[in-house]
């Protein structure tokens, strides 16, 4: 469970954002003159935002969690796996077969859901990321017109320069003013499917 692949995600969502945001800016701003182009690290603002620091406490407290639970859990297959081994000259080769089919089912079980809750997880951080996008993207446009831009770059498709341009700094303190914290709960991808569609 990586934080950090998530956490890259909401940078090249809100990439893709600026980008349509650009095609919708920049259509009147080059009948009128040439284009003001600002720029924003989106990643960086998460970084540094209360609300991107607390999904990521909450993620890493969560993971921690889940981890403890699959050792936990781990350890005694392991140890009904030592159990078997030692009781194996003095079973049947039919018990032992049963014994063993038996612990071969509790393990698949245990991998499966193990695999199920970390992807519950992840769904979650994206979902929390996603509730991040979606109040940064009136913070773009506002920023945006005040300073008087057409144009709006997230710094990861800058190759050099663009310091003077750079907006991250408002954006950021208007995101802190506006969103602290966001609740992270793990979600199943039914579950993610059906609020969608509801939502539709």
């Amino acid at each position: 469970m990586q934080y950090k692949s998530s956490f890259k995600s909401i940078a090249v969502a809100l990439g893709l954002a600026l980008g349509a945001m650009l095609s919708a800016a920049a259509a009147p701003a080059f009948a009128a003159g040439p284009a003001v182009v600002l720029i924003v690290n989106t990643e960086a603002v998460f970084a540094q935002s209360k609300v991107g620091q607390n999904i990521r406490s909450q993620f890493e407290e969560q993971a921690k969690k889940l981890r403890a639970e699959g050792k936990k859990t781990e350890d005694g297959l392991q140890a009904d796996a030592k159990k078997i081994a030692d009781e194996r000259a003095l079973l049947s080769p039919e018990d032992l077969q049963k014994k063993v089919q038996a612990w071969q089912k509790r393990e698949a079980e245990f991998q499966q859901s193990m695999q199920q809750k970390g992807q519950a997880l992840q769904l979650g951080l994206q979902q929390a990321n996603g509730k991040v996008e979606a109040a940064l993207r009136p913070i773009f446009a506002e920023v945006l017109k005040e300073k008087g831009g057409t144009v709006l770059f997230d710094q990861s498709v800058v190759l050099a320069g663009g310091a003077d341009l750079d907006i991250s700094a408002e954006v950021l303190k208007r995101l802190n003013e506006r969103m602290s914290t966001t609740e992270l709960k793990p979600v199943s991808i039914e579950e993610l499917q059906a609020e969608q569609k509801a939502s539709q």
